[in-house]
């Protein structure tokens, strides 16, 4: 019998090596950023998950990890929520946490209220509630909370307490001696004995039967169960795993199966009768396979403390994944259900197994390296390889084609025994003779390659190369060689695009959509409700793949969709899985579905593939959290409340929410919206990040809200957080008070700077008319006068006319009288003595003209005689008569009759004149007496 349990544990990795196991959600000590070791798993109303770390608390609300180190800076051993509490465990240490308003965690010891009764090197292992109490276990005291008056009493029975459990509100406790115990009423009352015989260890675990049978789970040999103070074996299936294994923590789930985590085995999950389901282990996708703690979530998630890590089992979840960790399977490119197997083809070969039967999958023999497509006809499984074609029976392979690269197959309308087959270069056609398939020959005229391809009627045959385009070719009549090929111009390449006949119907796929061939197949049109497969703005591919319940399935980056027939005739309706590309992380244009059966799904992915069981998916529910708000000032940072409205001050102006929403599973992404009114109206563009930071905002008041999208269904709740922040001190009340009574005195002392600058002006003005007026007189004045100087001037012209004419009358008469004396002289003989010349020259000297000259030449002249003699006092009588003469501008000529003299005694007189002014050489006498 040991023999044979040998041989079982041997072949147990093999066993469960390429079974299915369900999606885990990884953390890695660098994820969480405390210590690797964790502890204890528990989770609050709100869904957050709070892990016992040796580092300290760690809190994680589905969107971050936060650490609250540990009160004494010891390992944290144990944790459980209860209400709005954290209770924690720890060396020499426990008590509680509770979220502050701000939105953070604080601690408060309870140990230190008897820090003094403490048990030396004390370490609190588990805490369990029950009514109102909070019990912390060591192995020596149990410690009772409660929560209601914070009341603190202990019991000790030194190093019997291996373990307290709680079940129904019931407190079990079970002690080394083997004594299993109940608490009723704060005593001790002995419910069971497991036999000294069995040698039972340590109990993990106790859970409630249908029966209400207690069943324990034991670290060494196996389970036990209760009833009626009579303990007998569970033996099932599984023991020898408890032989061989040394477990080491053990969780009833809500299905009533049993996980088991091992110290070195990772996770045994065990059906309700004890069968062995499968085991989870770092082989097929565990982080770790020492399991300290196991706990199960509000949502069937199974939470795994490991000694390196912390992963969450989706267990829940509508998917289940095969992961080849060591590369031996590598990526699925096709799949398929043949004759009770799961064929998987891969780029390391053709793999199978027994269909749904966790079972490792086997290469089939011969079909090492690529293979793209795996196709049933009549029974028969074909496969298409990078070698060739083969014929599939069970598991061996017969290649029927060695024609390099077989992409696909079709089979021809009207002929059974013929299949066409597409190559990396060209195509060629299987006929199948005498029950046997064979190669008949490689078809001429096209030698591109033949990936995506379909046959319309007999002969035509349609190609999407992604590169050059659509191909359509007519086959001849024995199918050895294309009559005609033409190139789609009109039809638009891309990449990831692909060809596919759908209801009868040709369609081209690519990211602008899904396109129709028309019914003349001369062009093709937008097929407005299949192209809602193709989401433009999430495009990987426009590979479109049809399932045998008649599905047409597409893949984008967030979602697979797929098309399948709505209740109403003609009506064809879109449904999503949220399925990332991040996760499947396929070949572009190679992605693959095969369906399996009832409405389970085998999807290929880069290092193995999925399983999704869509009667399995459902949308539920999910709130979204504002959790905390970080304001950041000039010089500090800190936390404000967040469930009152929120008032800071101007220079307080930079805002950081943090919001979550607690999903765990592994292939659910959440994405976040929000808005900030009067800032942001509309909603923001979907988001992954968990925060957003609103940088400078101007005063006033906002509302801040946050909603959170899973998949395609949005939460139930939107958070709302409504803050002020106030105007700058430069803008507040009473500034723009003293503003206002700043801008009244301003206003009035400029009304009356206003009133004294027009008064000013109106003054000026005044001024400055009657200086126009007395200007104006002035003028007026200086007219009169220019008027009579103009007056003045005319009649010294005249006078100066009348002065020339009495001179000129005199030097005429002067003329005259000479000429009558030289006359009388010569011609009559008369004496000068004669009275006759007496008279004559009384009147050449006649003193009464030069009188009436002087007045004259004094009034047309006023004043120069005077002027002359100041300035020249020597100036004698007939020396100023001389200057008046020359100041007419006489010429010598002209003066000599004036003085009754000769011209050259005028000559005389201007030298003697010259002399006595004084006068330079080069000064002309004339002038000179001119410009007196």
């Amino acid at each position: 019998m040991k023999v044979i349990q040998l041989l079982l544990l041997l072949l147990l990795p093999l066993t469960f090596f390429g079974q299915e196991t369900p999606p885990i959600l990884k953390f890695s000590s660098n994820t969480y950023q405390a210590e690797n070791q964790n502890w204890a798993v528990t989770q609050n109303a709100e869904n957050f998950i709070f892990v016992a770390n040796n580092e300290g608390l760690l809190e994680y609300n589905g969107a971050k990890w936060m650490l609250y180190p540990s009160p004494n800076n010891t390992i944290m051993r144990s944790i459980l929520a209860v209400k709005d509490k954290i209770f924690t465990g720890a060396y020499m240490e426990f008590g509680f946490w509770k979220r502050n308003d701000e939105g953070l965690l604080i601690y408060t010891s309870l140990s230190d209220k008897i820090k003094s009764e403490l048990i030396e090197d004390e370490n609190i292992w588990n805490i369990k509630a029950f009514d109102n109490w909070v019990i912390f276990q060591s192995y020596d005291r149990l410690y009772f909370y409660n929560v209601e008056n914070n009341e603190l009493n202990y019991f000790t029975d030194k190093g019997n307490y291996y373990r307290i459990f709680e079940i129904n509100n019931t407190i079990y406790i079970f002690k080394n001696n083997g004594n299993l115990y109940k608490l009723e009423i704060g005593k001790e009352v002995l419910i069971a004995h497991i036999p000294d015989s069995y040698k039972v260890k340590f109990v993990l675990n106790i859970f409630e039967s249908d029966n209400e049978d207690l069943i324990l789970v034991t670290r060494n040999k196996g389970f036990f169960k209760i009833g009626k103070e009579v303990v007998t074996k569970w033996s099932i299936s599984g023991d020898h795993i408890f032989d061989e294994f040394q477990i080491y923590s053990g969780v009833q789930l809500l299905d009533k199966t049993y996980m088991l985590g091992t110290i070195s085995a990772g996770i045994i999950h065990l059906s309700q009768d004890g069968e062995l389901i499968n085991t989870i282990n770092q082989s097929n996708g565990l982080s770790n396979n020492t399991i300290l703690n196991l706990f199960e979530d509000a949502s069937g998630n199974v939470w795994s403390a490991l000694d390196n890590g912390i992963d969450c089992l989706n267990m829940q979840s509508y998917i289940r994944e095969y992961n080849d960790n060591g590369g031996t399977v590598g990526t699925t490119y096709s799949s398929i259900i043949h004759n009770g197997k799961l064929y998987v083809g891969t780029n390391q070969g053709l793999f199978y197994k027994s269909t749904l039967v966790n079972e490792p999958l086997k290469l089939v023999e011969g079909t090492k390296g690529q293979v793209w497509s795996l196709f049933v006809y009549e029974n028969e499984l074909l496969c298409g390889h990078t070698s060739g074609t083969f014929l599939i029976k069970d598991n061996t392979s017969e290649q029927i084609s060695d024609i390099p690269g077989t992409w696909n197959f079709r089979e021809f309308p009207n002929h059974p025994e013929l299949l066409l087959q597409g190559h990396y270069s060209g195509m060629s056609i299987l006929e199948r003779k005498n029950n046997k398939w064979v190669l008949k020959n490689k078809i001429k005229g096209f030698e591109n390659s033949a990936r995506f391809f379909e046959i319309l009627g007999n002969s035509e045959i349609w190609i999407n190369h992604e590169y050059k385009g659509v191909y359509k070719l007519w086959l001849n009549n024995n199918y050895t060689a294309f009559e005609k090929v033409i190139l789609f111009s009109d039809v638009p390449k891309g990449k990831g695009s692909s060809i596919l006949k759908y209801d009868d119907d040709l369609l081209y796929s690519y990211q602008e959509g899904v396109f129709k061939l028309t019914g003349s197949g001369e062009n093709f049109v937008k097929d407005t409700a299949l192209s809602k497969l193709i989401v433009k703005d999430e495009y990987i591919s426009g590979k479109l793949v049809k399932d045998s319940k008649q599905r047409l399935w597409s893949f984008n980056k967030s979602s697979i969709n797929y098309a399948e027939k709505g209740p109403i005739p003609g009506k064809i309706e879109i449904k999503s899985i949220p399925i990332q590309n991040y996760w499947r992380n396929t070949t572009v244009s190679f992605e693959n579905i095969t369906h399996l059966k009832d409405n389970l799904y085998i999807i290929g992915k880069t290092n193995g593939y999925v399983l999704v069981d869509l009667d399995k998916y459902n949308k539920t529910p999910h709130k979204i959290f504002l959790n905390d708000i970080i304001v950041k000032a000039k010089d500090s940072v800190f936390n404000v409340l967040v469930n009152e409205n929120g008032h800071f001050n101007y220079n307080e102006n930079v805002l950081q929410f943090n919001f979550s929403t607690p999903r765990y599973n592994k292939y659910e992404f959440v994405n976040y919206q929000y808005k900030l009114d009067n800032y942001q109206t509309d909603w923001s563009n979907w988001t992954a990040s968990p925060n957003v930071i609103f940088d400078k905002l101007p005063f006033g008041g906002y509302t801040f809200t946050v909603r959170s999208k899973v998949g395609n269904q949005v939460s139930d709740n939107t958070v709302n957080y409504t803050f002020e922040i106030a105007r700058p001190t430069y803008l507040s009340n009473f500034a723009i008070g003293g503003y206002l009574l700043l801008i009244l005195i301003s206003g009035f002392i400029t009304h009356r700077l206003y009133k004294r600058h027009y008064k000013k002006q109106h003054l000026e003005l005044i001024e400055q008319n009657q200086r126009q007026i007395e200007v104006n007189r002035i003028s007026n004045e200086q007219e009169v006068i220019k008027l009579r100087n103009e007056k003045l001037n005319q009649e010294i012209e005249s006078k100066n006319r009348e002065l020339a004419i009495s001179t000129m009358s005199i030097v005429k008469r002067n003329e005259v009288l000479r000429k009558v004396k030289k006359e009388l002289k010569s011609n009559i003989g008369l004496s000068k003595d004669d009275d006759v010349f007496k008279l004559i020259d009384k009147n050449l000297e006649n003193t009464k003209d030069w009188n009436l000259f002087k007045d004259a030449f004094n009034s047309a002249d006023k004043d120069f005689l005077k002027r002359a003699k100041i300035l020249y006092p020597d100036l004698t009588h007939n020396d100023l008569k001389f200057c008046a003469y020359l100041r007419l501008n006489l010429s010598s000529k002209e003066i000599a009759p004036l003085l009754n003299i000769s011209v050259k005694s005028v000559e005389v007189r201007r030298y003697r004149l010259r002399k006595k002014m004084k006068l330079k050489h080069e000064i002309n006498l004339t002038d000179h007496i001119l410009d007196i």
